[in-house]
């Protein structure tokens, strides 16, 4: 006698209606909060289905109390729903807010619903503990065979390199750390060694069972060069680079590539696979001719800041190569100190991915905030550094030194007799026995700076004869035969 075993047929199968899931909605709006709301509506169909649409539309969901879910009693022409309002905002209003939401909806739609009971959910957070199996670490030579194989995609690489599986213990808070993490570890362990694959399995000579790796080399790394890049930025908007070399291209342009490598492969690490990448291929084009007209701008307030210890003011059509190398500096160090924090943030992110979602202070709002922040210190800076060598220069002035172009600023020295006694001037009178600083004209008038009273002077063009002369020590004597 044989038995025949054959596999169930249409004909054999359940014949149970299926509910049809039907077409897949809409994701719905974003939310970050949600609110229980336990609403009364009157109990006719139309109403019901009503309500019904109205959730279904805002993608909340609504649903009959669950037993012992709620004690509020209604009349037995009404009938309780918990509708789960997700919506937008911050904790403290969140209630209040997503019931006059409700509300509007009700209102808008003539639907008979009120709500008698309202609360915020929370999120339960449950204490867990997170272990690794890893293969055990390989010789350098077998590493290194792993990392090409990776990237030749070739399918040859160690399959127990790196995590090959992990998992997380529950655990309380009300035990000792090292009791906890020991209980844990065995839990682990246990579950470690029980797997439908057999690659994925505990193996003592081939893995090992650790808490969540992270890259402390590459984490070291990516701090030196966070240090790095933030000191090199601080060295030029203090304009201190040729202190330390950097003006030679020797010097500086193996530390402009480096910075600009960690502050650009962080930057793309931190916003792929977000809008914002989505976003930059438009963003980019657009920001560039906003970029046009701001240079020179940003370079004239850095040649205002370095006038200001002279109480000038940069003459009219300065705009010049200099005052464009002035605004680069300034856009380049606002532009490198508000992308530092988000590059850091991009770098942490693809060596510890667990961290992405377990640390607040790796989101987006910190990050932003704080480079905007620096950018504004650091564009200070700048207009202090400038204003820094203003008075430098004005002391070297007061001195009798020839003062050094700054940016497009360069310094004239004239000699400066007035036509009469009664020439109408603002400041100091003129002096005779030696030349003044000048840095252009203003139209009809004239300033300029007296070395040696220390102060500036303003006259008419047609009040004073003008002899320039080369340098701060030429006697006016001379110049004037």
């Amino acid at each position: 006698m044989s038995t025949s075993i054959s596999t169930p047929g249409p004909e054999r199968q359940s014949s149970a209606p299926q509910p049809d899931p039907g077409p897949a909605g809409p994701a719905g709006p974003p939310f970050n909060r949600r609110v229980h709301i336990v609403a009364e509506v009157l109990d006719r169909p139309e109403e019901l289905d009503l309500l019904q649409q109205v959730c279904d539309a805002m993608s909340w969901p609504v649903r009959e109390p669950l037993a012992g879910e709620t004690t509020v009693a209604t009349d037995a022409s009404w009938t309780l729903r918990v509708i789960e309002v997700r919506i937008r905002g911050v904790r403290e209003t969140a209630v209040e807010q997503a019931v006059a939401t409700l509300d509007t909806l009700a209102q808008n739609a003539e639907l008979s619903v009120h709500c008698r009971d309202a609360t915020l959910v929370e999120r339960v957070a449950r204490p867990r503990i997170e272990w690794h199996l890893r293969g055990r670490r390989r010789p350098l030579g077998r590493r290194i065979s792993h990392v090409l194989h990776v990237a030749a995609r070739t399918g040859e690489h160690d399959p127990h390199a790196g995590t090959v599986r992990l998992v997380r213990v529950p655990t309380g808070l009300d035990e000792p750390r090292p009791r906890r993490l020991a209980r844990t570890r065995r839990a682990a362990r246990a579950e470690f060694s029980h797997h439908s694959l057999a690659l994925r399995r505990l193996d003592p000579e081939v893995h090992e069972v650790g808490s969540p790796s992270v890259s402390r080399g590459g984490h070291v790394l990516a701090f030196l060069a966070f240090v790095l890049t933030t000191a090199a930025i601080c060295l030029l908007g203090a304009g201190l680079w040729p202190a330390i070399g950097a003006d030679n291209p020797r010097v500086g342009g193996p530390l402009v590539a480096l910075a600009g490598s960690y502050l650009l492969g962080g930057t793309v690490l931190a916003v792929r696979r977000t809008p914002t990448h989505r976003a930059l291929p438009w963003l980019v084009p657009l920001a560039v001719p906003l970029a046009v007209p701001l240079v020179p701008w940003l370079g004239t307030l850095v040649q205002r800041a370095y006038l200001s210890p002279f109480d000038v003011r940069p003459a009219p059509g300065s705009e010049g190569p200099g005052s464009i190398q002035a605004g680069l500096w300034m856009l380049c160090v606002f532009v490198a100190t508000a992308l530092l924090p988000v590059a850091y943030l991009g770098w942490m992110r693809f060596l510890a991915p667990s961290l992405r979602v377990q640390g607040p202070w790796l989101s987006w709002a910190p990050a932003v905030t704080l480079g905007l922040g620096m950018s504004l210190v650091f564009t200070l800076l700048i207009l202090h550094t400038a204003a820094s060598s203003g008075a430098e220069h004005r002391a070297l002035a007061a001195a009798g030194h020839d003062i050094p172009e700054y940016f497009g600023v360069s310094a004239e020295y004239a000699c400066v007799e007035p036509t009469s006694r009664e020439a109408p001037y603002y400041g100091t009178p003129p002096p005779r026995s030696g030349p003044v600083v000048i840095f252009g004209q203003s139209g009809d008038r004239l300033e300029f700076w007296d070395p040696a009273a220390e102060q500036n002077t303003s006259i008419r063009l047609e009040d004073a004869r003008i002899k320039v002369v080369p340098r701060s020590d030429s006697p006016c004597t001379e110049a004037a035969r």
